[in-house]
């Protein structure tokens, strides 16, 4: 055999050898992208006709190869698609710029859509002649969904925000007017034995409704609370009884003017709660002013406490009121619900007082119920803490104001609302306190540049800056306390303030009681 045959055959060989190796490595590529479930794989030919099938495209679309090798891709758009000529303008861009990435609503052959993300690719051979396109199709429906979720989340969450953000600025601007009004209220009973008979329960109406309608802004802002989980709780060792006493005295104005007859008898020899004192007692007095609230002119409430067998303290209180229809009871303790529309027209009120007293009363891992045997058969409600063994130590429960101060203070009241302004001046003068008065910050800075003060009185938002400003300078320079008065009264709010350098946070309208409360505890403590 001559060299140059042996030299052919040897090509020939190599030829035959390199073209197997090739088949080989290509029918491997075949069996790879088949066997691939999570994407879908398959060609299209020039104009866009299926040509080949993976086994992760009749998983994800629910075709078979034989159902769908021959069809036009475009049965995977849907009918709003086609009719805007979708699939044409994406192979004619994938041809334009070699491939186009797509993310779409794409259609099973149950008629089913999923949300696709595509790659197509248009093929090319060596002569640049167009063979076809591959397509890679992911259904990525679940990512879209915790995106979509996630963007709800984010949604609700800035809601939330703005829905707090309006809640406090409608709070400061409806106490804002009340701060005055109450203020001036308080004045005029101090002067009682100065004016006509006749005026005094006049005056004690208007302290009343004013009272109340703060009351009605504070359990808007708790519902708010409630619903967000940050209503805050401070706990100490409280005394039950003088919780209750303290809820009377609160609703002793109405008792009387209702004429009504309320007998209390305190049996539990175990009444000290670990507890929120604040919130407990408003617990005891949404109870209370609900009897008083529905009970006629001349009726009858007893309230009781006792001990249970479990060693817990129980409160309870009956009224001869207008009862509710067993049926209707638990919604009661929904937000916004009384038993009958008629009640919210006769006697007023949100429905808020018994949803907030129960998450109030859950969070102290007590129970509150109400029964009533119909209507005309009056309400009984009983509230039941756990109680704490009897040692020695605070009650939690603050001290009656005294009378009179124990000194006068040097005060700086800074508040750019004139009535507000002249009337809680005018209160603290006639009480013996040396008054300074700003309405802006630059005023007050300029007070405190030339006075030694003992208190500051501050409003949060001013005309040129805001209280923050001048509790900071002052505390810079002088050793005094800060009275937060504001009609911001979020949980964010109050927190600001003390981190700001307030020493305490009055809410507007400032019943002026709780003002001289505290300016009691700050002569105590000079």
């Amino acid at each position: 055999m001559s060299r140059r045959r042996r030299s052919s055959e040897a090509g020939t060989a190599g030829k035959s050898g390199a073209h197997e190796k090739l088949h080989a490595s290509e029918e491997q590529f075949r069996l790879l992208v088949e066997s691939v479930e999570e994407y879908a794989i398959y060609m299209l030919n020039p104009i866009g006709v299926v040509t080949t099938w993976n086994s992760g495209a009749e998983k994800i679309k629910g075709y078979t190869a034989g159902e769908i090798i021959g069809k036009n891709f475009a049965c995977f758009y849907t009918a709003d698609d086609v009719a805007a000529k979708k699939p044409e303008h994406n192979l004619r861009m994938a041809r334009e710029q070699g491939h186009i990435r797509d993310i779409g609503l794409r259609v099973r052959k149950d008629g089913s859509t999923f949300h696709a993300e595509t790659v197509l690719t248009a093929l090319w051979d060596k002569n640049r002649q167009l063979r076809g396109f591959s397509k890679v199709t992911r259904d990525i429906t679940s990512q879209m969904r915790a995106r979509e979720v996630e963007a709800a989340k984010l949604a609700a969450e800035q809601a939330s925000k703005a829905k707090d953000h309006f809640l406090a600025a409608l709070s400061h601007e409806l106490r804002t007017p009340l701060t005055p009004a109450l203020a001036a209220a308080s004045f005029l009973a101090t002067q009682s034995k100065r004016l006509p008979l006749e005026f005094a329960s006049e005056i004690d109406t208007i302290q009343r409704n004013v009272q109340l309608q703060a009351r009605l802004i504070d359990d808007l802002l708790d519902l708010t609370r409630v619903v967000r989980g940050k209503l805050e709780l401070h706990f100490n060792r409280a005394d039950a009884h003088a919780l209750v006493r303290d809820a009377l005295e609160i609703a002793h104005a109405d008792i009387i003017s209702k004429g009504l007859e309320v007998t209390t008898e305190f049996t539990a020899k175990e009444q000290f709660v670990w507890a929120d004192p604040v919130r407990i007692q408003q617990v005891f007095w949404n109870v209370i002013n609900n009897a008083v609230k529905f009970t006629p002119r001349g009726g009858k409430i007893d309230i009781r406490t006792s001990n249970t067998a479990r060693s817990r303290f129980l409160f309870q209180i009956s009224d001869s009121g207008i009862g509710i229809d067993p049926g209707k009871i638990q919604s009661l303790f929904e937000p916004f619900e009384q038993a009958d529309p008629s009640i919210t027209r006769q006697f007023g009120g949100l429905g808020l007082g018994l949803a907030i007293s129960r998450y109030i009363v859950d969070l102290h891992d007590g129970e509150i119920s109400v029964d009533s045997r119909g209507r005309s058969f009056g309400t009984t409600v009983k509230v039941s803490l756990a109680v704490l063994p009897a040692r020695l130590g605070k009650s939690g429960v603050k001290a009656r104001v005294p009378a009179k101060p124990n000194k006068a203070l040097r005060i700086l009241l800074v508040e750019d609302h004139g009535d507000t302004r002249r009337t809680i001046a005018r209160l603290l003068q006639h009480f013996g306190h040396d008054i300074s008065v700003a309405e802006t910050t630059r005023d007050a800075l300029e007070i405190l540049s030339s006075k030694t003060l003992d208190v500051i009185l501050s409003d949060i938002g001013l005309p040129d800056g805001s209280g923050y400003d001048v509790i900071a300078a002052a505390k810079r320079n002088q050793k005094l306390k800060g009275i937060a008065l504001t009609g911001f009264g979020m949980d964010e709010d109050i927190a600001r303030s003390k981190r700001a350098g307030f020493d305490f946070h009055l809410t507007k309208p400032v019943d002026f009681q709780e003002l001289r409360s505290v300016l009691a505890e700050v002569t105590s403590k000079s």
